[in-house]
Formats: C-alpha cells, structure tokens, sequence
C-alpha cells in the first residue's frame, strides 16, 4: 500500500467516524469531555511554563567557582597559621634570649 492510498483510506474513514460521531450522544459527550480536558491541560501546560520562565538563573557554575576560591583560601590560611606559629616560636626565642641577656648584664 503506497502513500497516497493509505492518505485515501484515512480521509475517508475519519469523514465516516466524523460523521458518525454527531450522531451518538455518548460519543458526542465524550467529546465534549474531552475538549473541557484538553483545554484544562493547556491551562495547566501554560502555567508549568510560566512557572519556568521565573525560575532563578542556575548559580551552579557559581557554586563551583565558590567552592575552588573556598579550597583556595583554605590552603592559605593553612600556610598563614604555620607561618604565624613558626614567628611566634621565633618571637619565645628572642624573648627568652633577651630575657637572658638583661640578667646577663643587669639592664635597667
């Protein structure tokens, strides 16, 4: 079946349901039905998009760039307490030595 006559046998038999539709009423309701769903899901698709247009911009690139600047200054402030600690043992030492010295010598 090629499809030019496959097209004639569909334009046909959907003119033969068409027509058969307004004649039975529970077909006729159920189409009525139908149309009231069809057009309450329309509402609803419209609202689910309107929804999605107002949705915030993703920030998650942001988030990854927050997270590699936090890992970062984590490090730093890793290597800022070390150096802080190693000048504080530095500043006991000189204390200690200048202790040292002015009973030494008797500084006033």
């Amino acid at each position: 079946m090629n499809f030019q006559s496959l097209s004639q046998l569909l334009i046909v038999s959907s003119s033969v349901l068409l027509s058969s539709c307004g004649d039975d009423p529970k077909t006729v309701a159920k189409f009525e039905s139908q149309k009231i769903e069809i057009a309450k899901l329309k509402g609803e698709l419209l609202l689910i998009e309107e929804k999605l247009k107002n949705l915030p911009p993703d920030l998650s690139k942001d988030l990854v760039k927050s997270k590699d600047v936090f890992e970062k200054q984590s490090t730093e402030i890793t290597l800022l307490q070390t150096e802080v600690a190693d000048l504080e043992g530095k500043k006991r030492k000189l204390q200690a030595d200048y202790d040292a010295y002015k009973l030494r010598y008797q500084l006033k």
